[in-house]
């Protein structure tokens, strides 16, 4: 649990400080840790509210505190502080990192 969201922070960062070009476009080349599994916009809407999902936004304190769009059910938790409050989820839940 600990090395996959060590895996989920790095990627994080990697989206933050390259921007969203690096998971767009047809190849996955220049996807960052190409080994965690990814999920589509279509596979995410079907887990929404389901009692075995958590729903993570990890944007750092700003972006989130300024964003004018966050996904309904979501819980934020500071991509900084993962050893803070990794423990509190469930290692039987479906945790998806954003």
């Amino acid at each position: 649990m600990k090395r996959l969201l060590a895996v989920m922070f790095g990627l994080i960062l990697s989206l933050g400080i390259g921007g969203s070009s690096l998971v767009s476009g047809a190849g996955q080349e220049n996807v960052p840790f190409p080994e965690v599994p990814r999920i589509t916009k279509e596979e995410l809407k079907d887990l929404l509210g389901k009692p075995d999902v958590v729903l993570l936004d990890c944007r750092p304190d700003e972006q989130w505190r300024t964003a004018e769009q966050k996904l309904p059910g979501a819980i934020h938790e500071n991509p900084l502080e993962v050893a803070s409050w990794a423990p509190k989820y469930s290692k039987d839940a479906k945790i998806i990192i954003y």
